[in-house]
């Protein structure tokens, strides 16, 4: 495993990275455009809403400060694995961290103004096929789930691989109910079934 002083080193950088991708999201979304009012909408609950926000921004942030300043509580107790070759996945926690940022910043910056926690369409909101959205439906969606996969590899820590995984089922659960309002006839109905049948979810289709 990497010795401690290189995983805090990381845990700075990675913080400081988080923030900065948290200013891009709110520098990139300050447009405002007259959208008219909700069309059509889908309660998504507390956990779908709240839950995603701290479990891929706010969680990953403070994690990240306490490898910073007390690492001990984070790196190396009972709940961290070791095993051979398990400092080569907390390197490749970098990458994917780079790729990560990439992915959401470009998706946030395509998207503008309709980046909300809320699963809403506006009446005068037209559908986004640019972009990374033109490979992928829902792409900050993977952004987020490999920006919460970073700490997995940072830390090699049981909770945070727990974390990770109730990542994946939130923003699993939140892609089917946006498609399913997006596909109705309050949303954009057949194009957006269109849109589907070309695109992958979380990944490019690999045959369009």
């Amino acid at each position: 495993m990497l010795d401690i002083a290189v995983v805090r080193v990381l845990s700075i950088l990675f913080a400081v990275g988080s923030m900065g991708n948290l200013f891009a999201y709110g520098f990139f979304s300050k447009e405002r455009k007259n959208l008219g009012t909700v069309k059509a909408s889908k309660n998504t609950g507390f956990i779908l809403n709240q839950g995603w926000g701290l479990l891929t921004i706010f969680i990953p942030i403070i994690v990240y400060l306490l490898g910073a300043i007390v690492p001990d509580w984070v790196y190396k107790t009972v709940l961290n694995a070791s095993f051979g070759g398990a400092e080569y996945l907390q390197v490749a926690s970098v990458p994917i961290f780079l790729l990560a940022v990439f992915i959401t910043v470009w998706s946030t910056r395509t998207l503008g103004q309709l980046m909300r926690r809320r699963v809403v369409v506006m009446d005068k909101q037209e559908l986004v096929t640019n972009g990374p959205y033109s490979r992928i439906r829902h792409p900050m969606y993977t952004g987020l789930m490999l920006l919460t996969l970073v700490p997995v590899f940072l830390f090699l820590n049981i909770v945070l691989v727990v974390l990770f995984f109730a990542c994946v089922g939130i923003a699993y659960k939140r892609a089917v109910i946006e498609e399913e309002l997006l596909a109705s006839d309050g949303g954009y109905g057949q194009v957006y079934r269109d849109y589907m049948q070309k695109t992958g979810r979380f990944l490019p289709k690999l045959i369009r």
